[in-house]
C-alpha cells in the first residue's frame, strides 16, 4: 500500500464513519439496520486505530533519526 492509498483510505474510512454516524443518531434505523451500522462503525474504528498507530510509529522513527526523540 502507498502513502497515497493510505491516507485515501484513511480519508475514506473516516467519511464513511460519520455517514454511519449520522445514521445512527438518526430516528430512521430499525434495530437490524442500526446493529449492522454499529458493528462496520466499530470495524472501521479499528482500522482507523491502526493507520494512526503506524502513523504514530513512523513519527518516532523519524524524530529518532534525525535525534530528537522526545
Amino acid at each position: 500500500m502507498t502513502k497515497k492509498e493510505a491516507a485515501t483510505n484513511y480519508r475514506q474510512l473516516s467519511e464513511e464513519l460519520d455517514v454511519i454516524l449520522g445514521s445512527l443518531q438518526s430516528a430512521d434505523l430499525d434495530i437490524d439496520e442500526s446493529l449492522k451500522s454499529y458493528e462496520r462503525g466499530m470495524a472501521i474504528v479499528k482500522e482507523l486505530e491502526t493507520y494512526l498507530k503506524a502513523a504514530e510509529n513512523k513519527v518516532t522513527k523519524i524524530k529518532q533519526r534525525f535525534g530528537d526523540a522526545a
